[in-house]
C-alpha cells in the first residue's frame, strides 16, 4: 500500500512539473500575439444610401471582425444594412483568402445622435473567419 501511494505523489509531482512548463509556452505564445485593431473602410460599399458608411474593425491574429453600418435613421433599412454588410465580408474574405465565416453574436442595432444632432442608426455584427 505505501509503495501505491508513493507511485501516486510521484505521478503527481511530475504531473504539476509539467503543467507549470506549459503554462509559460502558453504565456509566452499569448504575450507575442498582436491583437490591435485594424479599422478599414471598404471601396465599394454595395449600397445606394447616400448617407450609409461602412466601417470594419479587423483583428488579424484572433481573425475576427467587427463590422458596422450606419446612415441616417430616416433612410434606414434593416434589409439593406444586411444585405450590405454581407457583400463587404464576402469582398473582405476574397481579399484576405479566408473560406468561410460564422456569426459570433447576433446583430445589434442602435440609434445615437449624431455630431450635428441627427439621430443615426448603426447596424453591428461580429464574425470569425476560417481559414
Amino acid at each position: 500500500m505505501k509503495k501505491f501511494i508513493g507511485i501516486i505523489a510521484i505521478m503527481m509531482a511530475l504531473s504539476v512539473a509539467f503543467a507549470k512548463d506549459k503554462s509559460a509556452e502558453v504565456d509566452e505564445e499569448s504575450a507575442s500575439m498582436d491583437t490591435s485593431v485594424q479599422v478599414i473602410v471598404p471601396e465599394d460599399m454595395h449600397t445606394q444610401n447616400k448617407t450609409a458608411q461602412v466601417r470594419i474593425e479587423y483583428i488579424a491574429a484572433l481573425d475576427e471582425v467587427r463590422i458596422y453600418y450606419t446612415c441616417l435613421e430616416v433612410s434606414f433599412k434593416e434589409s439593406e444594412a444586411r444585405e450590405t454588410i454581407h457583400q463587404c465580408l464576402n469582398d473582405f474574405q476574397l481579399e484576405r483568402n479566408y473560406y468561410g465565416y460564422k456569426y459570433m453574436k447576433a446583430d445589434r442595432l442602435s440609434y445615437k445622435k449624431n455630431a450635428r444632432g441627427l439621430k443615426q442608426a448603426t447596424y453591428a455584427c461580429q464574425v470569425k473567419f476560417q481559414r
